[in-house]
């Protein structure tokens, strides 16, 4: 009788082989499955980071880090993304302006061609009108810098039909992080009674005729800055007048670009910025502030990278005459 039962023992044993040979089949296809969901998402993420725009759509990177000239935004999106496309860009500044040497850094996303983030740092070395003052022949004004801008409407590319212009509106929130004066907690910008942090908005309409004077691309941007800034925040913003009142009011100040590419890896071109003017008292001179301008060239090899060089006519900064000069600028885009 107990050998009737081994036959069965044998089928037991066979029945307990057969989850494990189901568990590996269900692994293998779980994996196959994993394989074939994977190979899509991955083609998904390569297109999302495809570069879809032209080349030299995305601009340059201004000193603050925001797409557009060497000193302006422009209304377009930093980097190549399309509409269902997403770009990141990095980029590096050096400005040597008279006695001033100017470092920025920072990077920028760009978001289905729609919305733009961006982070800079600013260092701001004062040179010998900074030694004058006994801070020293290093001192720094350092300030970061958040900004964001939403192009509202128009397309750089698919409206060349009409006078359309791309426009967006962004804002930059500007952080002072100067070091403080020796043997004392205040900082630069408070010694000329200005606030340490503050915010310039602006609007501004971008127009690029891709078959525009002599046939080539011709670049028109222009725009309003709504800031009370002194020297783009590095001194801060406002200040106190010799009657001892904070004077915070906002500035108008309009902007312009013009550039044009005699060759569609080049552009030449100009860049206006109006400057606002206080009546600030304090160590330094902030009474005469001259509008900003440049004359540019820039080289675009490959959408990765663009290289813009400029002389830039900054003007009296902080009492310093002529502080005029030289900008090269770095710009990788992924």
């Amino acid at each position: 009788m107990l050998k009737m039962f081994k036959p069965s023992e044998k089928k037991t044993k066979s029945w307990d082989r057969a989850p494990r040979s189901m568990a590996w089949l269900a692994s293998t296809a779980i994996m196959g499955a994993g394989l074939v969901v994977a190979a899509p998402a991955a083609h998904a993420q390569d297109a999302m980071m495809a570069q879809g725009g032209l080349l030299a759509t995305g601009g340059v990177t201004s000193i603050n880090g925001v797409g557009g000239g060497g000193i302006n935004p422009f209304a377009v999106i930093s980097g190549y993304d399309t509409n269902d496309e997403v770009g990141v860009t990095g980029f590096f500044t050096h400005l040597i302006a008279g006695s001033y040497t100017l470092n920025s850094g920072g990077a920028s996303v760009g978001l289905f061609n729609r919305v733009e983030v961006s982070v800079a740092r600013q260092n701001f070395d004062l040179g010998s009108p900074g030694a004058s003052l006994g801070l020293g022949p290093d001192f720094n004004l350092s300030q970061n810098i958040i900004s964001a801008k939403v192009r509202l409407f128009g397309n750089a590319v698919y409206d060349q039909g009409t006078m359309l212009p791309v426009v967006a509106v962004g804002a930059s929130y500007h952080e002072n992080v100067t070091s403080a004066f020796p043997g004392t907690n205040e900082a630069l910008p408070k010694a000329v009674g200005s606030h340490l942090d503050g915010t310039t908005f602006y609007v501004v309409a971008t127009k690029l005729f891709i078959d525009g004077l002599f046939g080539h691309y011709t670049l028109v941007s222009a725009g309003a800055r709504l800031t009370n800034s002194n020297y783009n925040g590095l001194l801060g913003f406002g200040g106190t007048n010799a009657a001892g009142q904070f004077k915070s009011g906002y500035h108008v100040e309009p902007f312009f670009d013009f550039a044009y590419f005699p060759d569609r890896k080049f552009a030449v071109g100009y860049e206006f910025r109006a400057m606002p003017h206080f009546d600030v008292a304090g160590a330094l001179n902030l009474n005469t502030t001259n509008n900003w301008q440049d004359v540019f060239v820039a080289y675009f090899p490959t959408k990765n990278l663009s290289i813009t060089a400029a002389y830039a006519a900054l003007g009296t900064i902080a009492g310093a005459k002529n502080s005029n000069g030289l900008y090269l600028s770095f710009t990788a885009t992924f």
